[in-house]
């Protein structure tokens, strides 16, 4: 079994995560971060954990550009997974469906919209986790994969109230 914490759009200047995120990172195997970090020292504190991650449309740091890629494709206990940053569109996700068909992935992570979502597309699910640190029209959030053999489970978690002062629930779950 492997807990992976998936991770976009912190956007921090200094070191600023929300402790229930702190928290959800000690305990994971991998921390997945699909770009925007918009910081090198703070890339490199991500860095210290075990990180998989791609670089951002606001990731301008020479360092971070050279660094990181667009695109990463790897495998976890036979779960091929693929991590982008965008694609084309905030509402509508069949381009970021037709690249994970491309890349052979059975999960696509992805960034950008600073809100969770959790889609399937043909043969592959698409998981953008939210932004912890910047949501919009979403709590701050962040998601939890959890790989058992073939077998996947998605949780979001909220990891600080930010949006409009709501009293959010701590963490919602999806099945494949």
């Amino acid at each position: 079994m492997k807990k992976i914490i998936v991770i976009a759009d912190t956007h921090l200047s200094d070191w600023a995560l929300p402790k229930r995120l702190e928290e959800l990172m000690e305990d994971a195997d991998l921390i997945i971060h699909a770009g925007d970090f918009d910081n090198y020292k703070v890339y490199k504190r991500f860095a210290s954990y075990k990180l998989k991650a791609v670089k951002g449309n606001t990731d301008d740091e020479k360092k971070i550009k050279e660094e990181l890629s667009e695109v990463e494709v790897f495998n976890i206990e036979g779960v091929r997974f693929g991590v982008v940053h965008r694609g084309n569109y905030l509402n509508e996700f069949s381009d970021l469906g037709y690249k994970a068909l491309e890349l052979g992935v059975n999960f696509l992570i992805f960034g950008h919209i600073h809100r969770f979502v959790l889609e399937d597309f043909n043969r592959a699910v698409l998981l953008c986790p939210g932004s912890p640190t910047q949501p919009r029209l979403s709590a701050a959030s962040c998601a939890e994969v959890i790989v058992e053999g073939s077998k996947v489970n998605v949780r979001c978690h909220i990891v600080q109230n930010l949006f409009c002062g709501m009293n959010a629930i701590d963490t919602f779950e999806g099945f494949r």
